[in-house]
């Protein structure tokens, strides 16, 4: 067994959002001394790794573990990366490292969805159009909209989860691990900008596979891409027209747009726009008019639009539990931590919902199999 893992640390420590000096003030020794040890100078005595275990919510060999495959800078897509705090990323990254492990022990006993999302070089607008319409084609999501986007990426092979306590600058992010991860913040965003971050993601993982993101040109890429896999060019474009009345933008059918499509107004106003169905004076007139009547962030509809959540960790475990006898204290053991910061980590586990749409749930199609109801 490896000896005291600094690097393990500073994973924990991170993970819970805590500074070299917070987490010395809790264990009575100087920062400076506990970045001795996670640079791997410092040794750390039994009671110091029995009180840092006990803070930080994890088991002592945790610290002793060495993860062969650390998440790098290019399997991290942040929105505007280059532009949020690195001691922000530094956390998210955290938590991403924990979830990819949780996914690691999930997948050892359950048969997810394979990853079936194809790769495409971002070389022109109309690339990235043909990878939106390819993608579609590949799950037969059909040209219509979409009526649940997280399930598709989980259904594509992805695993999203809802994050608690990622800074507000940060929409979702996502993992290029061998398990896709992303990770949406659960803070209250609208149901269409959770749906457009994911959309967004799947750019990413469609896109830049080993590709350093954040800047302004994969930002808009995977923009473009989430826009096309939303509001397809040709079925979209047909029915944009609604969007307005002679000269004008006609209000109450962006709103209709918006209802059926799952798209925030902002975003119906600057797809038309993209694909030539609003002049440039009527998408600065539709982005004036959001924010002169408060819909810059939060528009009118949002509070009547329900979110989807996510499901496949949330009945991959139910299942590992009911069929397996795998209950969620093995789990946490497996992955080396406390049981509690495992619940801290499924603060939002769900109970799955029946399939709507053209979207199926993939474990519905094995409840039989596993003889369960309830998935």
């Amino acid at each position: 067994m490896a000896g005291f893992v600094g690097a393990s640390l500073r994973l924990a420590r991170l993970f819970h959002g805590l500074s070299l000096a917070d987490l010395g003030e809790k264990v009575n020794v100087s920062k400076q001394f506990l970045s001795r040890v996670e640079s791997g100078s410092e040794r750390v005595s039994p009671s110091l790794e029995a009180s840092l275990a006990s803070e930080l919510e994890v088991l002592p060999e945790f610290f002793r573990h060495i993860d062969a495959n650390p998440i790098s800078d290019e399997q991290c897509h942040f929105r505007s990366h280059l532009t949020t705090k690195v001691a922000l990323r530094q956390v998210a990254r955290a938590r991403g490292e924990m979830l990819k492990n949780l996914v690691s022990v999930i997948d050892q006993h359950v048969e997810l969805p394979s990853y079936g999302i194809e790769e495409a070089e971002p070389e022109s607008v109309e690339s990235i159009e043909r990878a939106a319409e390819r993608f579609r084609s590949v799950f037969g999501l059909g040209v219509g909209p979409l009526s649940n986007v997280l399930r598709i990426a989980e259904n594509a092979g992805a695993v999203v989860m809802k994050v608690r306590g990622l800074a507000p600058e940060i929409d979702a992010i996502s993992f290029a691990t061998h398990r896709p991860l992303i990770a949406l913040n659960d803070d209250g965003r609208s149901a269409c900008r959770r749906r457009f971050g994911i959309a967004h993601e799947l750019g990413h993982f469609a896109l830049h596979i080993g590709v350093l993101t954040g800047d302004r040109l994969t930002e808009t890429q995977a923009n473009r891409f989430a826009s096309a896999l939303l509001m397809p060019r040709h079925s979209f474009a047909s029915e944009c027209h609604m969007a307005i009345r002679g000269a004008r933008l006609n209000w109450p059918g962006l709103s209709a747009l918006k209802m059926r499509w799952g798209v925030s107004k902002a975003a119906i106003v600057y797809r038309g726009r993209q694909l030539g169905v609003l002049s440039e004076d009527q998408a600065r007139a539709g982005y004036i008019g959001l924010k002169r009547h408060g819909e810059a962030i939060q528009e009118t509809e949002d509070a009547s639009m329900p979110h989807e959540e996510p499901e496949v960790v949330a009945d991959s475990l139910a299942l590992m539990r009911e069929s397996l006898g795998i209950p969620l204290t093995a789990i946490a053991r497996q992955m080396r931590v406390q049981p509690h910061l495992l619940d801290g980590l499924l603060m939002n586990r769900v109970e799955s919902v029946a399939a709507v749409g053209n979207v199926v749930n993939l474990f519905s199609t094995c409840a039989s199999e596993a003889e369960r109801s309830d998935i």
